[in-house]
């Protein structure tokens, strides 16, 4: 991680605690409790003039807000402090550099980005339905009062006691400061696919991936994830790229990469990992074990654990797939004269 790099992140983890804080000192003082009470002097909002009835709904956008960037700050830091991605070995090829844009070269590089389409519904749906749905709490709240029981009977009773237009407009701004946070995160997760005729690069979450065009003998779709096969059947780049295939297919085909159509020609090869199977070593399974309970795990540490679990596969001579929490392997043949499976 850069130094640069870590400033940002830094900086990110300490805005977001402060807002989370304030947010949480603002919020208390609404319990009415004598700890509430005190807690509430540290709260900035209040003292603005003009919030009277809408407070509670500022310091909601800023709990919102500040669990959002504190996110975003966490998500980067353990993407930037994972182990490194498998990239072809280009000389000077970036791995774990920040995203920027391409400039135009004399190659022509061909850009594959998320759409227009898929933009305008993370920056202006996610907030527009989060505003909606924030509109309606109150009528939300209102019917769940006549329920003889209610699940969180504290907030229901908080919020209905507010004015009605208040917590209208209240629960809209919360709304569209969390549909803005959804789309902030969703915006960090895109990936940006860049092809010319010499190399191809993934920039998804912070890193970058490289190959070059001599390397491979095979590009594809496995799922939502790009690969590219080397001309020994090993997996030379591979990452997670949501993006219309057929873009990504009519790019790497004008510059004359080996665009399959059919996913994975290698397919049929593949088996489904069980403990103890007697042609992989006891390195291989303890790895594939491992990642076996990383891909059991949500969030994206356990994410780059996989991935590196991959990595060293990989050196073994084990190409891996998955599906869902399902792993399936099958054997590349590697220098030297190993047999693929790690047993050498």
């Amino acid at each position: 991680m850069t130094r640069i790099a870590l400033t940002a992140r830094i900086a990110g983890l300490v805005a977001g605690s402060v807002l989370i804080l304030q947010a949480a000192a603002g919020l208390a003082d609404v319990s009415g409790t004598g700890i509430g009470e005190a807690a509430g002097r540290l709260s900035a909002v209040a003292r603005i003039p003009g919030l009277d009835g809408y407070t509670v709904f500022v310091d909601a956008s800023l709990l919102v807000a500040g669990i959002a960037v504190a996110t975003a700050a966490v998500r980067l830091a353990g993407r930037s402090g994972a182990g490194p991605q498998r990239s072809s070995g280009i000389a000077g090829a970036e791995e774990g550099a920040a995203m920027e844009p391409e400039a135009p070269n004399p190659g022509g590089a061909t850009v594959v980005a998320p759409g227009t389409g898929v933009r305008v519904l993370m920056w202006g749906g996610f907030p527009l339905a989060g505003a909606g749905l924030g509109a309606l709490l109150r009528s939300l709240v209102d019917w769940l009062a006549t329920w003889p029981w209610v699940p969180m009977e504290g907030p229901v009773r908080l919020i209905s006691a507010l004015p009605d237009l208040p917590t209208r407009i209240g629960g809209a701004a919360v709304g569209l400061v969390a549909g803005l946070a959804v789309a902030f995160i969703g915006e960090g997760e895109s990936a940006t696919v860049t092809v010319d005729d010499d190399t191809a690069t993934i920039d998804r979450g912070g890193r970058r991936t490289a190959f070059a065009r001599t390397q491979v003998r095979a590009v594809f779709m496995d799922g939502t994830r790009l690969v590219a096969l080397g001309h020994d059947t090993e997996e030379v780049a591979g990452r997670p790229a949501d993006l219309d295939g057929r873009r990504l297919a009519a790019a790497f085909r004008a510059h004359g990469y080996p665009w399959h159509d059919g996913g994975d020609p290698h397919a049929a090869e593949y088996r489904r990992w069980v403990e103890g199977h007697r042609e992989l070593s006891a390195g291989a399974h303890a790895l594939l074990a491992a990642r076996e309970r990383a891909l059991r795990k949500d969030g994206s540490d356990a994410d780059a654990d996989a991935e590196e679990l991959r990595a060293q596969l990989a050196d073994l001579g084990v190409v891996v797939r998955d599906e869902r929490t399902k792993q399936y392997w099958r054997a590349v043949p590697l220098r030297g004269g190993a047999d693929g499976t790690g047993r050498g």
